[in-house]
């Protein structure tokens, strides 16, 4: 059998049509939506049909039940006259229901004959009756008795005609429910899939490589803003990150390049002359300290990267703060007399922390030499330990509010020039320390000067919790 081509170009349409409509979160939603709100209606007309409509059928068949039950023991206990009298009465006095007996001799009742075909009790055939020219439904059973043939039946035109307006209504609403299903779905899934959409289109022009385009958060708050919002700071943070790279990168190119062509220099002077002049131990000491300066950048920002990724391998004990201090303001101290810096420190009470005992003091050792660094001569240095890390103050230039978050990001420097020594790793080593051992750096100014406030606050499991907190002199 062959299908003419229009016919298969329509059905391959209306398949691929399918096809890209199931793949749609709108068309499944819709559907999901409208399948449900069906299901509800159906289940409630049912259980509305089975309370009205079956509730009356049900009576009705209860009713016969007994009256053929009721005509069956009379018709035993009776005389057939006996019987016969009380069936002409009841069968009168019976309005809903017609009752008909029938004999050897005749058919009494409301009925002049008895219909053939009809099912005995209790299964019950529905027929039609001609009262007075008037067709009319009914519903009954024949019972079987000593001297005749019972029937009783009920009026089913009633009853069929309720049925009939009932299951209109239960289709008009089904209906009803099935386009205002498919129509509010399609308003609610269309509502969702423009949020979507936004976020897919926003995502189009960051990957085009627009980096600052962001999700628009509603006044809504709803899920969908909560989204956008996460959304936003992970680009934030992206955005930041790819920035941080890129000035890195430059960063590096800019600080090594002056160390490193300058050792490139001097290595082709000595080169050239050296048949003449051949390298003494001190130019030999020259050249590989400025190549163990470079490299110790790079082993520092080697760290720093594993520091913020916590792949450190550091042995957390108890750390008594005040004497990490101590051994900081020893090492220190020649830098600051050299610049004549008056250098103070002020203890707590005996503390323990648990940590790395390295890694504050390095933490503690930077910020302390960013301080005499930056502090001119004749300036003051205060360190002071807390139960939680510890607080480096000086009365230097300070740090404008706009650079205290830059200054935390490696290689940045406030010297646009970068003539001054050093390489902007302080504050970020002190940051990922701080981070590292579950707490964080504050920069905040000392007017005039810098407050640089570390927070020590580890979360690591103590066995002995005598020793690790603060004893009270």
């Amino acid at each position: 059998m062959t299908f003419p081509r229009s016919l298969k170009q329509s059905v391959a349409l209306v398949t691929g049509w399918l096809t890209k409509q199931r793949a749609s979160f709108v068309w499944r939603f819709t559907l999901l939506y409208t399948a449900l709100l069906i299901t509800l209606i159906a289940v409630a007309f049912f259980v509305l049909y089975q309370l009205s409509v079956g509730e009356i059928s049900r009576s009705y068949q209860q009713q016969i039940q007994f009256i053929t039950q009721q005509q069956r023991v009379f018709n035993q206990q009776m005389s057939p006259s006996e019987y016969l009298t009380q069936f002409t009465n009841q069968a009168e006095q019976l309005t809903n229901l017609i009752l008909a007996y029938e004999d050897k001799n005749a058919t009494y009742g409301r009925l002049t004959s008895l219909p053939n075909h009809i099912a005995s009790c209790p299964a019950q055939t529905t027929f039609l009756v001609d009262n007075t020219n008037d067709l009319r439904l009914y519903s009954g059973c024949i019972e079987s008795l000593s001297n005749g043939r019972l029937l009783v039946a009920f009026d089913d035109e009633n009853l069929y005609f309720l049925q009939t307006q009932f299951l209109r209504a239960g289709v008009l609403a089904l209906l009803l429910t099935l386009g205002l299903g498919i129509l509010s779905g399609r308003y609610l899934s269309t509502q969702f899939l423009s949020r979507i959409k936004h976020i897919n289109d926003t995502a189009k022009i960051i990957q085009s490589g627009d980096l600052g385009a962001r999700v628009t958060v509603s006044d809504r708050q709803d899920e969908f803003d909560l989204l956008a919002g996460y959304i936003n700071r992970m680009l934030n943070q992206l955005e930041d990150s790819f920035h941080a790279v890129s000035g890195v990168t430059d960063a590096i190119a800019h600080d090594l390049r002056t160390p490193l062509g300058r050792l490139r220099l001097r290595l082709e002077s000595h080169l050239t002359t050296l048949p003449e002049h051949p390298i003494n131990e001190s130019q030999l000491q020259e050249m590989l300290e400025e190549l163990d300066h470079i490299l110790t950048t790079f082993s520092a920002m080697l760290e720093l990267s594993r520091l913020e990724h916590k792949q450190a391998h550091s042995h957390f004990n108890l750390v008594d703060i005040n004497q990490v201090a101590e051994d900081v303001i020893d090492l220190i101290q020649p830098l600051a007399q050299d610049k004549q810096q008056a250098l103070s420190f002020i203890a707590s009470r005996p503390c323990y922390l648990q940590g790395d005992k390295t890694l504050i003091f390095r933490a503690m050792f930077n910020a302390l030499e960013n301080a005499c660094k930056y502090t001119p001569s004749g300036g003051v240095i205060e360190l002071l330990t807390t139960t939680a890390g510890f607080i480096v103050k000086d009365n230097g230039p300070g740090i404008p509010d706009e650079f205290k978050d830059q200054v935390l990001q490696r290689l940045f420097r406030l010297e646009s020039s970068r003539t001054s020594p050093g390489y902007g790793l302080g504050f970020p080593l002190i940051k990922a320390i701080a981070q590292f051992h579950h707490g964080k750096i504050e920069l905040k100014d000392n007017h005039p000067g810098l407050q640089v406030h570390v927070t020590l606050n580890m979360s690591h499991p103590i066995e002995n919790k005598k020793d690790a907190v603060c004893s009270k002199s």
